[in-house]
């Protein structure tokens, strides 16, 4: 994936994720933009919703919330593809000839 341009940087008050473990916020971990700065290096500062609240965190870090969902729910749908698959082959095993039935 290609990072953001920094013009896509996060605003004040933006939900936003871990998109990396962090110190004391596992990766996923919702929290809340307190403030950006920076000119050649935006970066912002991010209170967590475990109470961790975290300086010098730039789009490496953080992901929008929403973005965090969506990937988890394409993880989870892939997963469950995966495991669908896995238990259709088992089951084409059992019907072949020479298979246990």
């Amino acid at each position: 994936m290609a990072e953001p341009a920094d013009d896509q940087m996060f605003r004040r008050h933006a939900k936003v994720a871990a998109a990396v473990d962090l110190e004391g916020v596992p990766a996923g971990t919702p929290g809340k933009v307190m403030y950006v700065a920076g000119f050649s290096w935006r970066r912002c500062r991010v209170r967590f919703d475990n109470g961790v609240e975290r300086g010098g965190l730039d789009r490496r870090h953080l992901v929008g919330l929403d973005e965090w969902r969506e990937r988890e729910h394409a993880a989870a749908v892939a997963e469950a593809r995966a495991t669908q698959e896995r238990l259709a082959e088992e089951y084409r095993a059992t019907l072949r000839p020479g298979g246990a039935h």
